[in-house]
């Protein structure tokens, strides 16, 4: 019997949809660095709200991988939805509408990786920062697969950022 694809169950306790946003997206950050580390890399979750990345990767020799972690649902359609590539956005009633926008798109000065994770069965999609400069804000997973459990790009960028400046 297989299990691939299969969707995992969510909200069985009903939580109100806000308060389930945020619960869920804490998850898919836990699921991504439980990904990383299942899959042999030595990942901690860094536990500052608002940073600009939420888990490190030791590479050796005083190094670190920043990775940027972003949850990715269904669309309203019912299909795969997109990722974002930016950050400072808040949601929510409680969030003054007034203020100025903090929303910035990530550069190598923020992180080194973004990790997409499909919300639905945790597949991760690790993307280079880099490969950002090519698109806009966001992009449709279904455009991504070339990144999908595409772990040998970690292993590339540790081994670029461990040779630079060396």
């Amino acid at each position: 019997m297989t299990f691939e694809n299969k969707e995992w169950s969510r909200n069985l306790t009903k939580t109100d949809d806000g308060i389930f946003r945020t619960i869920n997206g804490s998850a898919d950050e836990l699921i991504g660095i439980g990904r990383a580390i299942k899959a042999g890399f030595n990942c901690s979750r860094v536990d500052i709200p608002n940073g600009r990345y939420d888990a490190v990767i030791d590479i050796g020799s005083g190094k670190l991988l920043r990775i940027q972690i972003k949850g990715v649902g269904k669309n309203r359609s019912g299909n795969l939805g997109s990722v974002s590539f930016t950050g400072g956005e808040r949601s929510g009633k409680q969030i003054n509408r007034e203020i100025k926008s903090r929303t910035y798109k990530y550069t190598e000065k923020d992180i080194d990786i973004l990790m997409a994770v499909d919300s639905g069965n945790g597949e991760c999609y690790l993307i280079p920062v880099k490969d950002l400069k090519k698109w806009g804000t966001k992009k449709a997973l279904s455009m991504l697969q070339e990144y999908k459990e595409n772990w040998d790009i970690l292993i590339k960028i540790a081994n670029e950022k461990k040779h630079k400046n060396n």
